[in-house]
């Protein structure tokens, strides 16, 4: 018993000696080393902070301001669409402003349409008693030029959408992925019907395994050599000109060098990869 008491009062007595001890080889080691930096601490950043310390491309920060706006003017011109049976189609100016939070205006639906006057028209209809807004009709003779491009390019639509699915293992997509960005591909709204469905030898729609959901697939083979690629033609239009000063066998490997926006591109960093692409040998 007298053995345990003595071991436990003299614990007290060790732990200041270590950690006098523990104090001595640090402050010793500091003094080895004055100059030595301090240990890194790790802070979090936020997406905020970290939108905010990035390299800013100006003309890319406006072209994106514009293009915002465009997706809403886009939105609701296909809301105003949506209702043929009306004449003139339009929609009540009392149903955009409950979906304003949905479709970002932030200032109101009705601030926000007379920004853009040569678009849409504000109207009152005395029968329902309700403001409504329809196109203008310059607004209109645009949309119908854009159906007549559209159904013009169909084969270009169509050959673009093969090759969209060749890129693929499986030969198949899911036809959301497609919905999402079928207005950058030049698809038209109807295109289920009139690109799928149109050609049967070429797209086949299938059920996935997920609900709601299809699979579109390319039914025939299409041989590898059918394809070839824009700056091939460029290349062979480029040699083919009498007046191209430029020079053939650089010509021959020379490929569009793009970059994302807001990168910050090192000296020399153009002259390198030029170089580096002109090591064909």
């Amino acid at each position: 018993m007298f053995v345990y008491i003595t071991s436990a009062a003299q614990q007290p007595s060790r732990a200041k000696s270590c950690a006098s001890m523990a104090s001595r080889m640090l402050i010793k080691h500091i003094s080895k080393r004055p100059h030595a930096p301090s240990m890194a601490v790790r802070s979090k950043t936020s997406s905020s902070q970290y939108v905010a310390s990035r390299a800013r491309d100006p003309t890319f920060e406006k072209l994106m301001d514009k293009y915002k706006n465009l997706v809403k003017v886009v939105a609701i011109q296909d809301l105003i669409l949506a209702n043929p049976n009306i004449n003139p189609p339009s929609v009540s100016l009392e149903f955009l402003t409950r979906l304003s939070q949905k479709l970002h205006l932030n200032r109101g639906a009705a601030s926000f349409l007379r920004k853009y006057p040569h678009i849409f028209h504000i109207f009152y209809d005395p029968s329902k008693s309700l403001p409504f807004c329809k196109l203008t009709d310059a607004a209109i003779e645009i949309l119908l030029r854009e159906a007549a491009a559209v159904e013009a390019s169909m084969p270009l639509v169509v050959d673009r959408l093969v090759r969209l699915l060749s890129m693929s293992m499986s030969r198949s997509l899911p036809l959301r992925a497609i919905f999402r960005v079928w207005r950058e591909l030049g698809l038209p709204d109807d295109f289920e019907d009139s690109v799928i469905s149109e050609n049967p030898h070429l797209f086949k729609l299938c059920d996935a395994h997920e609900l709601n959901t299809h699979i579109l697939k390319l039914v025939s083979s299409i041989p590898c050599n059918q394809f070839s690629a824009a700056i091939d033609d460029w290349r062979i239009m480029e040699c083919c000109r009498e007046d191209s000063n430029a020079d053939r066998t650089e010509m021959r490997f020379s490929f569009k060098q793009g970059f994302p926006p807001g990168m910050r591109l090192s000296k020399n960093l153009r002259l390198k990869l030029r170089n580096g692409r002109n090591c064909h040998t």
